[in-house]
């Protein structure tokens, strides 16, 4: 099997993945985990991959990016816990908090309160009872954040909350697959160095004419894809990274409230009527 052919059976078992969250959030980073190992095989060993490439080809048609996409949600799912723990609590619980001004203002928060209250029919905790007992309105807060998300699984109609999703979802499962990612990168390039042994270094560095000509080309695209991998996993995939992406999804989920606040028009023309 060529290696056109087993890209395309990839790209095409990629397509299979419908659900843009199941294919963005969850395949997408274990794909990138996996990139170095992959330009690796296919720059240094593609010609001899035929048989290796119908195995992978047999395996991704039993199943293998459904257990990789798998695979990455239980890293991220593994981490955040423990980031929502260390960052004060889930971030959809936080933002409507009145001692949390980080996103909304007081006044904007109350009239979230306002609106939640009369959606769930029970009465939000003032900024002084919240104080006094932080736990019972944080459990009634996270109990907002939940009937929003039921009240929201609407894809189409709420799709800049769906795209907010989509990318906490993604930071998230890639943050959790950091330390295996960044090990086959330097996986990668270990490889490339001691493939061949030490000895072969030697006799390159006293026959190289340049320093591009220490490595052969298959080398090169192993090495650059590897670096640059590991700069990404290093400096964007980070802990800051899903802060932002879900304090991000935390803002545009309460801002779903404003779908049901009242019109001012509307509210303007009853107050006519009732005069």
């Amino acid at each position: 099997m060529t290696d056109s052919t087993g890209a395309s059976s990839l790209a095409k078992a990629i397509s299979q993945f419908s659900d843009p969250y199941e294919r963005q959030a969850r395949l997408y980073p274990a794909l990138l985990a996996l990139s170095p190992v992959i330009v690796l095989a296919l720059s240094l060993y593609g010609e001899k991959l035929g048989v290796l490439s119908s195995l992978i080809s047999a395996l991704i048609a039993c199943g293998l990016l459904y257990l990789l996409s798998d695979f990455a949600r239980r890293g991220g799912k593994a981490k955040e816990q423990a980031l929502w723990k260390k960052w004060g609590g889930v971030p959809s619980t936080q933002v409507l908090r009145h001692r949390d001004n980080e996103i909304f203002d007081s006044a904007s928060t109350q009239r979230y309160h306002t609106i939640l209250a009369k959606k769930m029919g029970i009465p939000f905790p003032t900024a002084s009872e919240e104080a006094s007992d932080p736990q019972a309105a944080d459990a009634l807060y996270t109990s907002a954040g939940n009937m929003l998300r039921n009240a929201t699984r609407d894809t189409k109609k709420y799709s800049l909350l769906f795209k907010d999703n989509i990318a906490y979802g993604f930071r998230r499962n890639a943050f959790g697959l950091r330390r295996i990612a960044m090990t086959l990168c330097l996986g990668s390039l270990l490889w490339v160095g001691v493939r061949h042994g030490p000895s072969i270094w030697v006799t390159r560095f006293q026959a190289a004419a340049n320093p591009e000509s220490f490595f052969n080309g298959g080398e090169l695209t192993s090495i650059g894809a590897s670096l640059a991998m590991l700069v990404v996993w290093l400096s964007y995939f980070t802990e800051l990274s899903v802060r932002e992406a879900a304090f991000s999804y935390a803002r545009t989920l309460i801002l779903v409230c404003e779908t049901w606040a009242p019109k001012p028009r509307a509210a303007s023309k009853a107050a006519g009527k009732n005069k």
